[in-house]
């Protein structure tokens, strides 16, 4: 059974859940979801995708992105009641228990190749989702959420790759921006949004609030020697002053992204 991250765990807890994390990751066959699920065409999951992008803000009017999405935008391209069973659906939301706080053993997941040495797998749950790279959990998104693992040159890298613009949206959620990228990430966000029908009408209004909460100060992104790239935003995995247990799977990590 997975064990619930506090916001205030020690890096103790973090190290002892991760472990577990990829020790019933690994024991257990896992409940793989067909690609038809994440064809751009399948706007159900991309919505779900689009909630991923939890610090999403809309600066002009001073509210969250997602109330105005699910409020004033959504009900005109999504059934509501389709939505929420499909989401479900792919979190097993059925099995969440009081002892298992909604993180189950054998959840729904999404692998794919990231070039010839790393695979993400993204694991679903009622409460929560899980990235991971190889073995190495490197983000989540529920109440505890940690982002901002992969720099903005790191992702550009990816969606060269096969399966490059289903990755680029997948792992968009978990991508720091630094200021002095902000315009050229725009661009490409609202590009990219376009390629899936759920965000092409309001491509423009999305990539700007997503960008408000993925951007960081430059300085928050450091190259470290011996370790390589860290990340010291708030919420994550790729902070190595934080998490100083993690060190090496971060140099690992590092090792396999400057490969790609």
């Amino acid at each position: 059974m997975l064990n619930k991250l506090l916001t205030n765990s020690t890096t103790a807890e973090k190290a002892k859940r991760y472990q577990t994390l990829v020790a019933v990751k690994n024991e257990t066959k896992m409940n793989v979801i067909s690609e038809k699920e994440y064809s751009f065409s399948n706007a159900l999951f991309w919505n779900v995708m689009l909630h991923h992008h939890i610090q999403a803000f809309d600066e002009e009017r001073d509210v969250n992105f997602d109330e105005v999405w699910d409020e004033e935008l959504a009900p005109a391209l999504l059934d509501e009641k389709r939505y929420k069973e499909y989401w479900g659906w792919l979190s097993q939301i059925e099995l969440e228990t009081s002892e298992n706080q909604g993180e189950i053993e054998n959840p729904r997941t999404l692998t794919l190749p990231i070039g010839s040495d790393v695979t993400l797998t993204m694991e679903f749950h009622p409460c929560s989702t899980y990235y991971f790279l190889n073995d190495f959990v490197i983000g989540e998104v529920s109440g505890n959420f940690h982002l901002k693992y992969l720099t903005y040159p790191e992702l550009m890298r990816i969606a060269e790759l096969k399966y490059g613009d289903v990755l680029f949206h997948l792992l968009l959620p978990l991508c720091a921006i630094r200021e002095q990228e902000k315009e050229d990430t725009l661009n490409e966000i609202v590009q990219r949004l376009q390629q899936i029908p759920l965000f092409r009408e309001h491509s423009e209004y999305i990539g700007k609030c997503i960008l408000y909460g993925l951007s960081i100060p430059d300085s928050d992104i450091l190259d470290i020697p011996e370790i390589g790239i860290i990340c010291l935003s708030n919420h994550s995995y790729r902070n190595a002053l934080r998490y100083e247990d993690d060190k090496e799977d971060i140099k690992e990590l590092n090792t396999l992204l400057s490969k790609l």
